[in-house]
């Protein structure tokens, strides 16, 4: 499941990472690097330390279906709360319930509860063993497909199976 990468070619990657996403926020600015080449050193550090050192084993195919669906789930998730939440009649009947994961990779885990948040009226507010406590704009609409497929997209993108058990 995990591949342990070389200390080199580790610090190499996350170096390289870092420096990608540092030029992305500043937008190319070459001024910028006085304080990004600190910034990515000391956020390289960071990561080194704070990481098992073992990176997961993405799948591409699976990274392009989880984009695909993070990009349409982000934008359909915002149309939702704005029109809820403009319109002159406030439509929302916030609720909570309880959603049962099937994904056990810690990693994956993480990732799902981050992303919910994208699906249109739906937030994960805790992590209860297996069971995500999720606050609802609208507690009468189900979001559990969504989630599913959210999860399906997970699994696939680490390479890791989804319990089938429905308790």
């Amino acid at each position: 499941m995990a591949q342990r990468i070389s200390m080199p070619a580790g610090i190499l990657a996350r170096t390289v990472l870092f420096a990608a996403l540092w030029w992305l926020i500043t937008q190319g600015r070459a001024d910028a690097w006085l304080v990004g080449v600190p910034a990515v050193a000391l956020a390289v550090f960071a990561s080194e330390r704070l990481s098992s050192g073992a990176l997961p084993r993405l799948s591409l195919i699976g990274l392009f279906g989880f984009l695909s669906l993070f990009l349409r789930e982000s934008l359909s998730g915002g149309i939702d709360v704005a029109r809820r939440t403009l319109e002159p009649k406030l439509r929302i009947a916030p609720g909570f319930s309880s959603y049962r994961l099937r994904i056990q990779d810690p990693r994956a885990r993480v990732l799902l509860i981050n992303c919910i948040g994208l699906l249109p009226g739906t937030l994960a507010a805790d992590l209860d063993g297996d069971f995500a406590e999720l606050h609802l704009l609208d507690a009468d609409n189900n979001p559990d497909p969504q989630i599913r497929q959210l999860e399906q997209a997970i699994a696939r993108l680490f390479n890791v199976p989804l319990e089938t058990n429905d308790d």
